[in-house]
């Protein structure tokens, strides 16, 4: 076989076709999902949710979460001290859906609620809050790593 440049041009454009099918067919068995599903309307609230906040960072201490060995601790504030506390927690796991956590706010007398970390995988997550009392609405967020 005699090689000249139509040879070498179409084994140029065979080797691009090729590789442009290869990245196709890897391309659609990826796995990929949106940051959370209903973003849009969520974005159009994001007002309330900075009214939210505000009420969360107006208050006389901060809502703490934080990690011990074997639990997700959430303490929140002694203005609750004798109110009802309602509301949601979702524990966010940015790189995979299926880790994410919804729990009801339920706190103990201490005003303290715990989330054993057998729940949870290891890696990085974001605690959402989402709580009212005494017909205010509150809101925080915290990124935690789970080791």
């Amino acid at each position: 076989m005699k090689w000249n440049w139509g040879t070498g041009i179409f084994i140029v454009i065979v080797l691009f076709l090729g590789t442009c099918i290869a990245f196709i067919i890897y391309s659609q068995h990826q796995k990929w999902s949106l940051v959370e599903e209903d973003y849009y309307p969520k974005e159009l609230r994001h007002e309330e949710k900075l009214v939210k906040m505000r009420n969360a960072n107006a208050l006389t201490m901060p809502l703490y979460v934080k990690l011990d060995k074997s639990n997700l601790i959430m303490q929140f504030p002694a203005d609750f001290r004798g109110k009802i506390i309602a509301g949601n927690i979702i524990i966010y796991r940015p790189s995979d859906e299926k880790l994410d956590v919804l729990l009801p706010v339920e706190v103990d007398t201490a005003l303290t609620q715990l989330i054993p970390l057998r729940k949870l995988s290891h890696g990085r997550y974001v605690v959402k809050i989402d709580w009212n009392s005494g017909g205010k609405d509150y809101y925080k967020e915290q990124d935690i790593f789970i080791p």
